[in-house]
């Protein structure tokens, strides 16, 4: 488990240390415990700075150390050239060689020594950026905390005020109002059972004028026809007879 993931293990076990009354009894008790959580880990957050810091100032000797040997080495280089320089012009004097020597010894140490210096400067410049991000991380759950807080204590808050609201509706009578539903319910309906009785009797009754309407139109209307049929029949025949009585 890394180390974040311990450090929210262990806000978990503050809230189920601290126990359901502790937890859900009221919006201070909820502020209290995140404090709490909180508190904590600001106290860890500045163990770890102060553990950052000393990793930085090991790195700033580091780097320190790193440029005495330098400037040294540096120093060195000019007098061993100076040291050839000196052999050359007189080689019967061994003076020069011995110091030439010593030179070239003390260069070979700082070389070795620098290889290992610079070795654990990358370690510990890495170790710094490293625990850096972690203290970001650190102060970014932090704030998490802290607008949690807010949030959980308002959704408290909220959901308390449903649960009363929820309890004072059922005080009011739940049988009671579902009577007097019912009872609407059925008044309406029966109502409306009423309009659509009476809107079919009016259409029953016009409908009933109508086809006596139509009716009386049509037994006048086929009277005229059968008049009209008759007087046509009479209107021949009269013609018929003209007709005989010419040829006769």
């Amino acid at each position: 488990m890394g180390f974040f993931g311990k450090f929210w293990a262990m806000i978990r076990g503050v809230f189920i240390r601290a126990g359901d009354d502790l937890v859900s009894s009221s919006p201070d008790a909820i502020k209290a415990t995140y404090a709490a959580a909180i508190d904590d880990a600001k106290k860890r957050y500045k163990e770890m700075e102060r553990a950052v810091a000393l990793l930085a100032r090991e790195r700033e000797r580091t780097e320190m150390s790193l440029r005495e040997l330098d400037k040294e080495e540096a120093d060195l280089q000019r007098r061993l050239e100076g040291a050839l320089a000196a052999a050359e012009a007189d080689p019967a004097n061994p003076s020069h060689r011995e110091a030439g020597t010593r030179y070239l010894t003390r260069i070979k140490e700082i070389d070795e020594r620098q290889a290992v210096l610079t070795a654990e400067l990358e370690a510990q410049a890495g170790k710094v950026e490293q625990y850096k991000i972690k203290l970001r991380s650190f102060t970014d759950e932090i704030e998490k905390l802290k607008r949690e807080q807010g949030e959980m204590v308002a959704e408290f808050v909220s959901n308390q005020q449903v649960i009363q609201l929820e309890d004072r509706l059922k005080g009011l009578g739940e049988t009671a109002v579902d009577e007097s539903i019912v009872a609407i319910r059925e008044k309406v309906a029966n109502l409306r059972a009423q309009a659509k009785i009476a809107t079919e009797m009016g259409g029953a009754t016009l409908e009933s004028q109508d086809r006596t309407y139509e009716k009386l139109g049509s037994e006048r209307e086929a009277q005229a026809h059968f008049d009209e049929l008759l007087k046509a029949r009479a209107a021949q025949k009269l013609g018929v007879a003209g007709k005989e009585r010419d040829l006769g």
